[in-house]
């Protein structure tokens, strides 16, 4: 199996470009096109239609996705598996997380599973949504944690719990005190912005919308104000810098929670293990929030 044809065809699929294939690969148009053409005398049929407005997948490109998905988890899963076979006793995990997520669960989460197994070898990451399940179906990750799972054939999704966003300010405790011209709204997940859209719809739209709660929090810092950050980190933040306080009687927005894995690895005891560890703490976290 030429992995590199593989992945080739998998970004072709996505850009349905050569040249933006190659300039994300780091290669050339013509090596874009060689590997192309290779992998199609390979499978003795077309996988894509050239044409000046770029490439686009037959439908014999579009069925090949799946079964090119599963080889490229299986050859992940068995390099790994034949790495870990040199290492002794020493098992592995990969882990993505959902970067908003990052901070408020992964080191507790860290801690309970090395506790369990003290010989572990951990990659963590923090990535976005897309990517993590792009690397779940190819078995570069083991597990995903993710707001907005994509369904996929060859994925095994199961709902964590949910985190509940709160609403944090520098200038007030009450919505009735909040300067909605110091409003900074942070684009979370589609789902996050449709609740935050009728939780405030009487109110004018944010003239400052941010990516990210981290830079969210930049701009607090920088000049004060109000933003929704996750509730798990809220402590935390209030408690690193104290002009930050709750708006308590703002509305509590709810996300769920998913893990995703690759159905080869479902039942897998460790990837078990480690799921249950991130359900129990995501459940625990939801709870205190609510006592």
């Amino acid at each position: 199996m030429n992995r590199q044809l593989l992945v080739t065809y998998m970004d072709v699929l996505e850009t349905r470009n050569f040249n933006r294939t190659a300039e994300r690969l780091n290669v050339t148009q013509s090596t874009v096109s060689a590997r192309i053409r290779q992998l199609e005398q390979e499978l003795d049929t077309r996988l894509f239609e050239r044409g000046r407005g770029g490439a686009e997948p037959t439908a014999a490109g579009r069925r090949f996705e799946t079964h090119c998905r599963s080889l490229l988890a299986a050859w992940s899963l068995a390099r790994r598996d034949v790495e870990a076979g040199g290492g002794g006793n020493r098992q592995r995990l990969r882990i993505s997380v959902q970067f908003s997520l990052a901070r408020s669960v992964l080191i507790d989460w860290t801690k309970a599973i090395r506790e369990r197994n003290p010989h572990l070898d951990l990659y963590l990451e923090a990535n976005f949504s897309e990517q993590i399940q792009r690397d779940v179906l190819t078995g570069e990750t083991d597990i995903g944690i993710v707001f907005v799972p994509q369904r996929a054939p060859d994925m095994f999704v199961s709902e964590l719990g949910s985190e509940s966003y709160v609403m944090l300010s520098t200038d007030c405790d009450r919505i009735e005190d909040v300067q909605w011209s110091r409003y900074i709204q942070v684009a979370y997940t589609s789902y996050f912005d449709r609740q935050h859209d009728e939780a405030f719809s009487d109110q004018p739209q944010s003239s400052i919308l941010v990516g990210s709660n981290d830079l969210a929090l930049d701009f607090l810092k920088a000049n004060g104000g109000t933003a929704y950050f996750p509730g798990f980190a809220a402590p935390g933040l209030c408690a690193e810098y104290p002009k930050l306080q709750q708006v308590t009687d703002a509305p509590v927005i709810p996300q769920p929670i998913y893990s995703i894995v690759h159905v080869r690895k479902r039942h897998d005891t460790l990837v078990a293990q480690a799921v249950a560890l991130f359900k129990e703490l995501i459940q625990h976290r939801s709870i205190a929030l609510t006592d």
